[in-house]
């Protein structure tokens, strides 16, 4: 017999894996754009043999590169957060339906489902704003800094691709800009991740870029990741709540980067029932008893296995299950 809750979530979570990679295809060309901008911007600072030399030009460029950011990547924000959320609140709403065995009332989204949806959009949608607001900081510190030293204009033009795209800042050098659009084109392919890998590596060590993690595209790449994640959590965590689905059970790949903690739970080293169930008390203990690499506070339903995690609870009714474990609805 298939088992509708298993599918049901791989479901939600196969879909979530598709609108990364797509937000992240689009998060790569508007961070190119805001990358071409603001160089361009840069190239306008006035300069005496190579060297920059004005501060009150340096001081005015602020709220260009503010604006730059505001254009270009607020306005990919909204899109992640307006058209990403409202897709996956109707997948979950898909799920419920397909699941079926709880009161229709609760199989569709309600009006505190979408009040609690249109919540979730204020709440990340400040989250994208402040990196926008953070990198419109330290654009404009970069230029400041420089200035104020009298640096090569190539020194600022290198600071401030790396502080927008970090190690994969366009490259003059055509093998390096081939690794760099490989790398951004299959990042999200499973087949290549080996190639992707490796081509990582080349990047790194002869092309000499590291992997400094102080970049917009890594801190916006990680927000994308966990807010469409999170969304999709809390919003089912406060749907089962309502339909009175109190036990979980937690679904999703294990690969070689997977958490211990979350390989644990999906291998049946925590089980305490055949079924693989728990109840969300057990989980909040499973939780705060333990620490690992990437845990990150809130609701243990909500945030799983912390930063950048996979992985989805699906909630059910243990009377769904046979005594061994088998689901029978």
């Amino acid at each position: 017999m298939s088992d509708i809750v298993k599918e049901a979530t791989e479901y939600r979570i196969k879909q979530i894996e598709l609108a990364e990679a797509k937000y992240y295809k689009t998060l790569i060309a508007t961070l190119d754009r805001i990358e071409r901008e603001v160089i361009s911007l840069a190239n306008r600072l006035p300069t005496q043999d190579g060297k920059l030399i004005e501060l009150q030009s340096a001081i005015a460029i602020r709220p260009r590169i503010k604006f730059i950011l505001e254009k270009e990547y607020l306005a990919w924000s909204d899109t992640v957060v307006r058209e990403g959320f409202n897709k996956q609140a109707k997948r979950i709403e898909k799920a419920f339906k397909l699941i079926g065995n709880i009161p229709p009332e609760f199989q569709e989204l309600t009006k505190g489902d979408l009040a609690l949806v249109q919540n979730l959009k204020q709440q990340y949608f400040t989250q994208f704003k402040d990196v926008s607001n953070t990198f419109t900081r330290r654009l404009s510190e970069k230029v400041y800094q420089n200035t104020l030293v009298g640096s090569d204009f190539a020194v600022l033009e290198k600071e401030l691709r790396q502080t927008i795209n970090g190690i994969y800042a366009s490259a003059d050098d055509p093998e390096a800009q081939r690794l760099i659009d490989y790398i951004n084109e299959n990042k999200f392919d499973k087949s290549k991740r080996d190639i992707v890998d490796k081509s990582i590596q080349t990047l790194q060590s002869k092309f000499a870029r590291d992997r400094a993690g102080e970049n917009m595209k890594r801190y916006a790449g990680q927000i994308l990741n966990d807010s469409l994640r999170d969304f999709d959590a809390t919003l089912n965590f406060n749907k089962s709540n309502d339909a009175g689905l109190t036990y979980v059970k937690y679904y999703g790949d294990v690969i070689p980067t997977t958490r211990d903690h979350c390989r644990n739970i999906i291998n049946g080293v925590y089980d305490k029932r055949k079924s693989g169930l728990f109840t969300i008390d057990e989980v909040k203990s499973l939780w705060a008893n333990r620490s690992w690499k990437g845990k990150k506070s809130g609701n243990p339903l909500v945030v799983r296995g912390g930063y950048n995690c996979r992985h989805q609870w699906s909630y059910v009714n243990p009377d769904w299950y046979d005594s061994k474990g088998e689901l029978i609805i």
